[in-house]
C-alpha cells in the first residue's frame, strides 16, 4: 500500500430491522433530524407492550448471570486462598519430594488446574440452567 492510495473502506451493516428505523430506510442525512434526542431505532409512539415483559426478563437474566459470576469468582478465590494457606501452614509438605521437586511447588504449578476446571464446569452448567429458565419464561408469555 503506497502513500497515495486511500485506506480501504469499511462498511458496517446493522442487524436491526430496517423497517423499524425510518432514518435507515431513507438515507444518511434524511429522516430524523440530527438534533433529536432519540436514539436510532427508537419509536416515537412509546414502548411496545409486547416487548416490555421480554425486556424485564432479559434484565432479570442478566442480573442472574451476574450473581452467578460473582458467586463463582468469590468462591474460586476463597478455595485458592484456602489451598495456598494450607500449603504454607503445613511445613511438612516441603519435606515431601516427587521426582526431586518439593510437593508444594508441584501443587502450586499443577494443583490449581483441576480447581479451575471444576469451577468452569459449575459455571457453564449453572449459566445454561439460567438461560433455559429464561427461555421457558419467555415462551410462556
Amino acid at each position: 500500500m503506497s502513500g497515495d492510495e486511500p485506506p480501504p473502506r469499511v462498511v458496517v451493516r446493522s442487524t436491526d430491522d430496517p423497517a423499524s428505523d425510518p432514518a435507515a430506510a431513507t438515507g444518511p442525512g434524511e429522516g430524523a433530524p440530527s438534533g433529536s434526542g432519540a436514539p436510532r431505532g427508537a419509536q416515537a409512539s412509546g414502548p411496545d407492550d409486547a416487548s416490555e415483559p421480554a425486556a424485564v426478563y432479559a434484565r432479570s437474566l442478566a442480573r442472574a448471570q451476574l450473581r452467578l459470576a460473582l458467586a463463582c469468582v468469590v468462591s474460586f478465590l476463597a478455595v485458592v486462598t484456602l489451598l495456598t494457606v494450607t500449603m504454607s501452614a503445613v511445613p511438612t509438605l516441603g519435606d515431601v519430594h516427587v521426582l526431586g521437586v518439593p510437593l508444594p511447588w508441584l501443587l502450586h504449578a499443577y494443583g490449581f488446574y483441576p480447581v479451575i476446571a471444576a469451577f468452569a464446569l459449575v459455571f457453564a452448567l449453572a449459566a445454561a440452567r439460567n438461560e433455559r429458565r429464561f427461555r421457558a419464561l419467555v415462551e410462556d408469555e
